[in-house]
């Protein structure tokens, strides 16, 4: 049976520090150990709470690390279209951690790729991946939970996706994302995985409403992490494609039955997530996102909810965001394409060509757009 541990409250020190020293996790690394710790820095904007990884959970690993006699450890990630991990470095204070500790920091997106043959089936016969990675004695997986667009929530399993080149990233957007994750874990298995759900976001994986939950989860494998994740936000873990797809891969039980979760205190407030409605159902316009990119319909669904506040939305309109996204045959009023990849691939009658556009973009360019059909 997996185990899965959590803790609840609001100061992150104390909790991680006791997460760890309950479960004994960090007796196995050894001194001499190279420590990836891969945090999840998907923008590097100040208002980054909810998005990104909480540097004071990495802290407090960091500090029990040390403790354990280990020199040698890198923070390490690349970030979302956009945005890159360097500039998240110093924006969320992860600067100010490595010259406290003597911590080596790592733009994954500069770093240098190896090719590895992906051995289960699906759109990638090989990965690159970072050779930061590849080359570390001990990967430590610090994800943070939240929704996602298109796979509907993001942790463990798709947190590894930052340890690829950004032309391999989009491309996973252009196949079936959810067996690409897979592949990618198969590929690539973390020794060690502790969740920051201090406070996660519930609308988007690059959100700005970030939701307090107060919690952390350690555990040892992604899917049974991710599965206890899914659970906590509302969804049954088979319902999420690539939770369903690495169990049938055999890397790990999204059976909750199979899973003993550990709580090592109760929460002070009981509170329930519950699933968000689908961006395709939230909208009276028609989204078409075939191969779209996190940062492009993240910001797009911005720009919808600032759009539908002012009622200038309506079942006359088709927004075409990815790589793929092309004009349904049997489309009615006005089609817009968000982004460079759509409007290439489209005959649209706005074209919004900015990669990324920002929200802000968005909605001025349809708004103007409506207001002078």
């Amino acid at each position: 049976m997996g185990k899965v541990h959590v803790i609840y409250g609001n100061t992150a020190h104390t909790m991680v520090q006791r997460l760890l020293t309950t479960t004994g996790v960090l007796s196995s690394i050894q001194p001499d150990d190279a420590v990836v710790i891969k945090p999840n820095l998907v923008v590097s904007r100040r208002n980054w709470q909810g998005v990104n990884t909480d540097p004071r959970v990495v802290t407090a690993l960091v500090e029990m690390l040390k403790q354990q006699g280990v020199s040698r450890i890198t923070v390490a990630d690349g970030s979302g279209m956009g945005y890159n991990a360097t500039q998240a470095f110093a924006v969320c204070g992860y600067q100010e951690m490595a010259k406290r500790y003597g911590l080596k920091l790592v733009d994954l997106e500069r770093d240098r790729f190896v090719a590895k043959s992906v051995p289960i089936d699906g759109p990638f016969r090989s990965l690159e991946i970072a050779q930061t990675v590849l080359e570390c004695d001990v990967l430590i997986n610090v994800p943070i939970m939240k929704a996602h667009s298109f796979t509907r929530i993001t942790c463990a399993l798709k947190n590894l996706k930052g340890v690829m080149p950004r032309a391999l990233k989009t491309r996973f957007h252009s196949v079936d994302l959810s067996r690409a994750i897979v592949q990618l874990n198969s590929v690539l298995r973390p020794d060690l995985i502790l969740v920051d759900g201090l406070q996660g976001d519930l609308s988007s994986e690059t959100g700005q409403t970030p939701v307090k939950m107060e919690r952390l989860l350690l555990g040892m494998n992604p899917v049974e992490v991710d599965s206890v994740v899914a659970d906590m936000l509302g969804y049954a873990p088979r319902s999420i494609q690539h939770i369903a797809y690495s169990a049938d891969a055999g890397l790990g039980t999204c059976d909750l039955n199979s899973i003993e979760v550990m709580s090592l205190n109760q929460p002070t407030t009981q509170v329930h997530f519950q699933a968000p409605v689908h961006h395709s159902r939230r909208f009276p316009c028609q989204i078409v996102a075939e191969g779209a990119c996190c940062t492009c319909m993240g910001n797009l669904i911005f720009a919808l909810e600032r759009l539908q506040e002012q009622r200038l939305l309506s079942k006359q309109q088709t927004f075409l965001v990815g790589q793929q996204a092309q004009v349904p045959v049997h489309g009615k009023g006005m089609t817009i394409a968000v982004g460079q990849c759509a409007v290439k691939n489209s005959q649209a009658d706005v074209c919004i060509d900015v990669c990324p556009p920002s929200a802000g973009i968005i909605y001025r360019r349809v708004a103007s757009a409506l207001k002078n059909n």
